[in-house]
């Protein structure tokens, strides 16, 4: 095998809370994640002459700082290879935007240089690797729904949701994670996220009506730094969608909607020039 193609897909959070300060610096989050059919396309090549990476998207480095190099090094020394690759990244997920873009190119990645060169590597070694390359990282392996607790990197899969239609939208700014989460720590949330509660609606296979208590407890601290979020948030319910919450540290908001017309339909009528629109749906696990 001289190429693989590998589709990356974006996530989300359907909830977000926090616990404290951990002693290594992280913070303990109980959240949970979703895949959607959002997606990067990474292809990989086989080469001789170390990692290379390419890509359409200005905004996306090409050296050891992007996270899919990391991903190839850390995979090719565990092999114990001494062969390189070539990846082209084809960014179609926003970038900094909450909706783990990196952290899902790493997991490409894993996934792409174990099918590239025949390793045959367990997806518990998988994840073993993916827990030290970033928090989203493990999740962005398998996908579909799950709980994450820890840093984010430790799973319980949840019984995947029925598909279910939303839409994104992303503004043209960028929040910085350990910025937003910082800003967090000076007024940290006083209630509480009903978390299991939420688990046990998908775990008893309950309808989701999506008016259950829902939160995201970066959503305040972000709208703080950038006003498109409270807009986005605003013209979304005028439109009529289920809910609206923003994913991770933002500024993308998504919005659960009845079909996927609704959601194209919002995506044409859209009135703010700039953000990113993209109707899509629920992505059950890959493995």
């Amino acid at each position: 095998m001289e190429e693989v193609v590998i589709k990356a897909p974006a996530k989300i959070n359907l909830c977000l809370d926090i616990k404290g300060l951990r002693e290594d610096g992280y913070h303990e989050v109980d959240m949970i994640m979703q895949s959607i059919a959002l997606y990067d396309r990474l292809h990989l090549q086989k080469s001789g002459d170390g990692i290379k990476i390419s890509t359409n998207s200005d905004r996306v480095p090409t050296g050891r700082e992007n996270l899919a190099y990391k991903a190839a090094e850390l995979i090719l020394d565990e092999a114990g290879l001494h062969n390189g690759v070539n990846i082209h990244i084809e960014k179609n997920i926003p970038v900094a935007a909450g909706l783990a873009g990196g952290s899902t190119d790493a997991a490409a990645v894993l996934k792409g240089i174990n099918q590239l060169y025949g390793l045959n590597f367990s997806y518990n070694r998988l994840v073993s690797m993916a827990r030290k390359l970033g928090s989203d990282v493990p999740f962005c392996l398998q996908g579909g729904t799950a709980r994450a607790t820890g840093r984010g990197d430790y799973l319980t899969q949840l019984d995947d949701l029925q598909k279910t239609y939303l839409v994104v939208v992303t503004p043209p700014v960028a929040l910085s994670t350990a910025y937003i989460y910082s800003q967090y720590d000076k007024n940290p949330f006083s209630g509480s996220i009903p978390v299991t509660r939420f688990v046990n609606l998908i775990s008893n296979n309950k309808k989701i009506t999506w008016e259950e208590g829902w939160y995201n407890v970066l959503e305040p601290v972000s709208i703080k730094e950038t006003f498109d979020i409270k807009e986005i948030k605003s013209l979304l319910e005028d439109r009529g969608v289920r809910l609206s919450l923003m994913s991770g540290s933002g500024p993308s908001v998504f919005a659960i909607v009845d079909s996927w017309d609704k959601g194209c339909e919002i995506k044409e009528s859209w009135p703010r020039r700039g953000d990113f629109v993209h109707p899509t749906w629920t992505l059950k696990k890959e493995f």
